[in-house]
């Protein structure tokens, strides 16, 4: 038998003996636990706590951050409340001034269209009547005067002309008051008083008084309440020369009182015209007629 097939073989064996060694150990290489990724593994997880350390280091910021916004946003509700209260305020002061306006525009109104009623000036008119001496005998009256754009409504007077003592108003007021009606721009006599030119001259010096007391509606139905009291004051006239039927227009001299309107009559004035106004006289000629008598005994 040759020895080639014996070497052979026994090679063959050797090899294959060493093919199973390397095998094993591919094997084992296999089988044994990756220390690289099981290392990677570690530093991951070391790594761990630090990203989480990270992130807890990241909130702290954002916290503040969103703190800081919550402030802001508070602020921003003041200012809306402010603004909101401002706006509020401003709308209620709006109302107010339109309330204002239309109460002053309903005021400017009522002054414009309303009746004003005073009395300033005397009436001095003969009419060629003759007196027992032969002298023309001059009739003397207070003008009341309306010198507003309507008329009057539901006007009550009294008056007195007289050339003795001093104005005596609270019997004035307890006399008859007569119904009267003054259209705008116009006028109405108040008592008369007869006088010759003679006697008239001695007055020349504010000794004729005229006073009286009044008491009207408007017509956007205020009452209104009016006291004049004037002095007749003139120069030389020549009584017998004028003629007939031409009055002649005597501006008054105010007394220290008894000239005022409303208010300006003391606080009970309303009272006082209330209660005017509900007075009615017992005959409207009453008051004329007695100035008319108490002329012609001064005359005498």
């Amino acid at each position: 038998m040759s020895p080639i097939p014996s070497l052979l073989e026994g090679y063959a064996r050797k090899c294959e003996g060493g093919f199973r060694v390397l095998s094993q150990q591919s094997e084992s290489a296999d089988n044994r636990p990756d220390t690289a990724a099981q290392n990677g593994a570690t530093v991951n997880q070391a790594a761990r706590p630090s990203s989480a350390g990270e992130r807890d280091g990241a909130e702290t910021p954002a916290s503040r951050d969103k703190a800081t916004s919550g402030e802001r946003k508070h602020w921003l509700d003041y200012a809306t409340a402010f603004l909101t209260l401002a706006a509020a305020g401003g709308a209620i002061t709006a109302a107010v001034f339109t309330g204002w306006q239309a109460t002053t525009a309903d005021q400017g109104l009522r002054d414009s269209n309303r009746a004003y009623v005073h009395s300033t000036n005397f009436r001095f008119v003969h009419y060629g009547h003759k007196n027992e001496s032969g002298r023309t005998q001059w009739s003397i009256s207070p003008l009341i005067e309306n010198t507003g754009t309507t008329g009057t409504r539901g006007m009550l007077m009294n008056s007195i002309i007289s050339s003795e003592g001093e104005p005596d108003f609270d019997s004035l007021e307890k006399t008859p008051f007569a119904p009267g009606l003054i259209l705008p721009k116009s006028e109405m006599t108040g008592a008369v008083f007869s006088m010759d030119g003679r006697g008239l001259d001695l007055l020349r010096s504010g000794g004729l008084i005229a006073m009286g007391v009044i008491a009207y509606a408007d017509i956007f139905g205020d009452r209104h309440l009016v006291e004049f009291c004037h002095r007749a004051q003139f120069g030389p006239i020549d009584w017998e020369g004028l003629p007939a039927g031409q009055p002649l227009r005597i501006r008054g001299l105010a007394c220290e009182t008894h000239n005022c309107e409303d208010n300006e009559c003391g606080p009970d004035w309303h009272a006082r015209a209330t209660a005017v106004a509900s007075r009615r006289p017992e005959r409207s000629d009453l008051r004329r007629e007695a100035g008319i008598a108490a002329g012609a005994a001064a005359q005498h």
